[in-house]
């Protein structure tokens, strides 16, 4: 494990449309020295913390002073398998193209530009007692451990059913990296009357449509739906602005428990050390 703070080695962009929004945005990804990583909005710096989230539907929003960017997790789960502690990014839009509806993009270009390392150390929040929060019948928990070990349970109807993953080596899964996100059918025009999913498309994203996938070329992975619940999992976590050391398992579980989460890990100082 590299217990060192890194940034990008050089300055680069990536532009694409926004997932809910449909509009075209562009990222500029600056190199930098101070911990973390953050967003600038219309000259607002926002930091991608937990306690900056505003909104968690359909998608991780951050805010600070009337500025907001949302669907950040994708690209917050590609520093996190990069290695990327520390990195500005400026956005014109409000919110983080949707790529092709995973990380892959995202990771691609990170680990082109590289990784400067810094000699501070400070990167790992290890859980130090066991942590849950649910709602209903969806829960997420955390329990001590050296390592991140991560167990996903998702449940739709078919033709995706219930599906379980466990993900030992978190470090090295391009299956999660690559896996997109994806929606039922019949939810598409309720969430488009809510003025969401514009930019959505089977290009980047998979649509579930009675009882067989409508993407033309079908799934990437037998289990690319839990695979990217585990993406938008490690996105979320990566905000408590540390690379998490624990045994996480969850059933169910989106955003806003995600969130919730990390908010009650926090809340007493006796249930994580930084090192």
């Amino acid at each position: 494990m590299n217990k060192r703070q890194t940034t990008i080695n050089r300055i680069f962009k990536l532009s694409g449309i926004g997932l809910h929004t449909g509009r075209e945005v562009t990222l500029e990804f600056i190199p930098r020295r101070e911990f973390g990583i953050a967003f600038v909005y219309q000259g607002q710096l926002i930091p991608a913390r937990y306690d900056m989230v505003a909104d968690t539907r359909l998608s991780t929003q951050i805010a600070a002073d009337g500025k907001s960017v949302s669907t950040i997790e994708h690209l917050m789960a590609a520093f996190y398998y990069s290695g990327i502690t520390n990195c500005l990014v400026y956005i014109d839009g409000p919110e983080v193209p949707i790529m092709d509806g995973s990380a892959w993009e995202f990771y691609h270009e990170i680990w082109r530009a590289g990784v400067y390392e810094f000699p501070e150390t400070g990167v790992y929040l290890k859980v130090l007692r066991p942590v849950e929060v649910s709602h209903n019948d969806a829960w997420v928990r955390v329990k001590p451990l050296n390592t991140l070990d991560i167990t996903m349970t998702i449940e739709f109807r078919p033709p995706v059913g219930k599906q379980r993953k466990r993900l030992m080596d978190v470090e090295n899964a391009v299956s999660i990296i690559n896996s997109r996100t994806f929606v039922l059918h019949e939810e598409i025009e309720a969430i488009r009357k809510a003025g969401l999913a514009k930019g959505g498309s089977l290009d980047n994203a998979v649509v579930i449509g009675g009882e067989e996938i409508l993407n033309p070329n079908g799934l990437r992975y037998k289990k690319e739906l839990v695979n990217h619940k585990i993406l938008d999992l490690i996105g979320d976590l990566f905000t408590c602005g540390y690379r998490m050391l624990g045994k996480v398992e969850a059933n169910k579980t989106g955003h806003y428990l995600n969130n919730r989460l990390l908010r009650e890990i926090f809340a007493d100082p006796d249930n994580y050390a930084i090192y």
